[in-house]
């Protein structure tokens, strides 16, 4: 996504008659605090809630350097079993070179996160790291994270602005169980990804069409030292379409992520198993009645196949999903430095873990403030 991100962000420059780098990071110092409350229901499974709050430190230090720190802690929990503590830090910076055409992006996330887990955890951790739930923090710790990349984007037309892009992402070695007997120690596979997008408004200005592909290939993962699985190759694409109407504007958002067959190693033999595809299909309307004041409503639908996974003699399936869900939000402009904001969410629908399919029922209550300096 890192192109559309800058596309999006600098097209409005290099469509326009003249660079000013003193708007490249205009508003962003400041602190955004969010906090969040999400609770699925999923049958013969019970209720699964998780409480968090998340908080973004965003500081230009030059007019073409921003630096963000970010941090969310969070609690999970069902019925006894309980999973408690604070993510991984993230430390990222974005530097645009002169000229406004290419963005240099990299960042550290370091251990800071819960890890070692207890079988009780892990049995949290299963659950809201499903990605068809969306939980706000699925994953607590995954030990040190680093990565780089770079997005170019150039002007094709007056009105189009093209851009590609590529990154890496190193993956460090942590210990993901304390249980005895499975607290080995595990080291995801390094990735390394390209893509490119465009960004198209129309002569009127009223609408606007965006695209990203994005390739993945991912490194083998290793448990204690040996590959154990390899996931598939990765194609990841989403196109945005938005239309202003009077006081409303609308946007529709496709998303879709396609991977090849991962490969599970065992004693020098290794075999194929199918990989989870994700569709994904957004409607959000938005309004603004005061210039004070925003409202807006989404309408949401998930279709995800599974993955297979062999356990023991057989091959279990999870992480199929048919999910729809809607929500609103409501912001407000208290000062030109201080605006807050509600939001509401139901979602209903199906998922399959270990090959059981479960009816899954869900609400989300949250807010969040954000402060300029």
């Amino acid at each position: 996504m890192l192109c559309v991100f800058v596309v999006e962000h600098l097209g409005a420059q290099l469509k326009g008659p003249k660079y000013d780098e003193r708007l490249l990071f205009r508003g962003m110092t400041g602190i955004t605090i969010g906090g969040s409350q999400q609770e699925w229901t999923l049958k013969d499974r019970g209720k699964f809630l998780q409480q968090s709050v998340s908080a973004v430190l965003s500081v230009p230090i030059s007019n073409r350097i921003l630096l963000t720190v970010s941090n969310s802690p969070a609690i999970a929990k069902s019925d006894t079993m309980k999973l408690q503590g604070i993510a991984d830090t993230r430390v990222a910076f974005s530097y645009v070179v002169p000229g406004d055409r290419v963005w240099i992006n990299g960042g550290v996330s370091l251990p800071t996160g819960v890890t070692k887990l207890t079988e009780s955890q892990l049995r949290v951790a299963s659950i809201i790291s499903q990605s068809a739930l969306a939980y706000r923090v699925p994953v607590f710790g995954q030990g040190t994270n680093a990565n780089l990349g770079f997005a170019y984007a150039f002007p094709a037309q007056r009105r189009l602005v093209v851009g590609l892009g590529a990154s890496v992402l190193y993956k460090g070695e942590y210990q993901p169980s304390s249980i005895t007997g499975l607290s080995d120690m595990y080291d995801p596979g390094d990735e390394i990804s390209v893509n490119g997008g465009f960004d198209y408004t129309t002569f009127s200005k009223s609408s606007r069409l965006s695209a990203d592909v994005t390739v993945t290939n991912y490194f083998p993962d290793k448990l204690n030292g040996v590959n154990f699985i390899q996931s598939g190759l990765r194609v990841m694409a989403v196109v945005v379409y938005s239309l202003k109407w009077g006081e409303t504007a609308h946007l529709v958002q496709f998303r879709t992520r396609q991977r090849t067959q991962s490969e599970i190693f065992n004693s020098g033999v290794s075999e194929k198993f199918k990989s989870s595809q994700h569709y994904e299909f957004q409607y959000t309307a938005f309004w603004l009645p005061m210039k004070w004041c925003s409202l807006s409503g989404m309408l949401e639908g998930k279709v995800y196949t599974g993955d297979q996974i062999p356990l023991g003699i057989g091959i279990f399936e999870t992480g199929t999903a048919k999910l729809a869900s809607g929500g609103v939000e409501a912001g407000l402009a208290v000062f030109s430095s201080l605006s807050v904001s509600l939001n509401a969410k139901y979602g209903t629908g199906s998922v399959v873990i270990d090959n059981v399919e479960n009816t899954a029922t869900g609400i989300e209550f949250g807010g969040g403030m954000r402060l300029q300096f």
